[in-house]
């Protein structure tokens, strides 16, 4: 079930039509010079009992790195993370497969200029029961 909240937090981006083409974890992808990406990863963490019985617990980060052209300027890259991380507010909830996700914390960090791209790590913190 937790391959279901990686497509749950993917499939959310995506319906948010933010406008960026995507890399996606282990796809080819050849970015084009001067026009801003969005790599997608889901980094989970254990998966550990909530009860005796009938639910385990697990949480993690929703991570989306956010490629910018270098040399363009720090404003538009800040926004365009203001507007991801408005699809992922706290307390929001991600479904997919019947599996749920809540998001616990979002965060942007401050860009910094690697291999020719201005590149911002934006964090969507989660949490999720899942059945046994």
């Amino acid at each position: 079930m937790s391959a279901n909240i990686d497509k749950a937090f993917i499939d959310a981006y995506i319906d948010a039509d933010i406008g960026l083409s995507i890399a996606h974890e282990n796809t080819s992808y050849n970015p084009t010079a001067g026009t801003e990406y969005v790599e997608l990863i889901n980094l989970p963490n254990d998966i550990t009992s909530a009860d005796l019985s009938y639910t385990n617990e697990t949480d993690g980060l929703f991570r989306i790195i956010l490629y910018w052209p270098v040399n363009k300027g720090s404003v538009l890259p800040k926004e365009k993370a203001d507007i991801i991380l408005g699809v992922f507010p706290i307390d929001t909830e991600v479904c997919y497969g019947g599996q749920c996700a809540t998001v616990t914390k979002i965060a942007r960090e401050k860009g910094v200029p690697e291999s020719g791209w201005y590149k911002t790590l934006i964090s969507v913190s989660y949490r999720a029961f899942i059945p046994r």
